[in-house]
């Protein structure tokens, strides 16, 4: 058993290279449209489906109260999942999330969508009612990615993980959302 932990460890550290090789750039770029957002009275929506939801409320959670400095609140929301509504409409089944976004979305906003596989249909429907809301997006998603890749502008950012087991590509995520807090802190608030 305690070679396979080793072998946990390994391939969660192989991941992050592979990321890190790949990803400071966007990275930065990311940074940098959340800072000009708030900068510019506008918010952070941020969304996933199952378990990258959860990880989209920590984001939420990270901005509006503080991450590891005492600052201001950062105006920022979740959208909630799908089970969370009080009133459930099977016709809507795919698009509560573009329903939120058409709702709370404004043009200064940026999407902070979460995908594990780029194809949840809530998730597609979401990015195209922040396009139609003349939002900026930045995408978390996996390398080989499909359809809501294919959505995202020139003026989007997408944030490639390479491809590896969900548990990998998930930690890797929360890395990539502690790093967006991080750097909008010290963008904002240089100590």
């Amino acid at each position: 058993m305690q070679e396979h932990i080793r072998q946990l460890f390994s391939e969660n550290i192989q991941t992050m290279i592979a990321s890190g090789e790949s990803l400071a750039e966007p990275l930065e770029n990311a940074a940098f449209v959340m800072v000009n957002s708030l900068i510019n009275g506008g918010k952070i929506v941020c969304c996933g489906e199952g378990s990258t939801a959860a990880l989209a409320n920590h984001m939420c959670a990270l901005l509006l109260d503080q991450f590891e400095t005492e600052r201001p609140c950062l105006p920022a929301v979740a959208l909630q999942p799908h089970h969370a509504g009080l009133h459930y409409n099977p016709q809507h089944d795919n698009d509560y999330l573009a329903r939120q976004i058409k709702a709370l979305g404004q043009a200064d906003d940026v999407l902070l969508v979460i995908s594990l596989t780029s194809s949840e249909p809530s998730l597609i429907k979401a990015v195209e009612a922040a396009l139609t809301n003349d939002m900026k997006i930045i995408a978390l998603t996996v390398d080989n990615s499909g359809e809501l890749s294919g959505l995202l502008n020139q003026q989007d950012i997408e944030l490639k993980v390479p491809p590896h087991r969900r548990a990998r590509i998930f930690e890797c995520y929360t890395f990539l959302v502690h790093s967006l807090c991080e750097l909008t802190d010290m963008t904002l608030f240089p100590q």
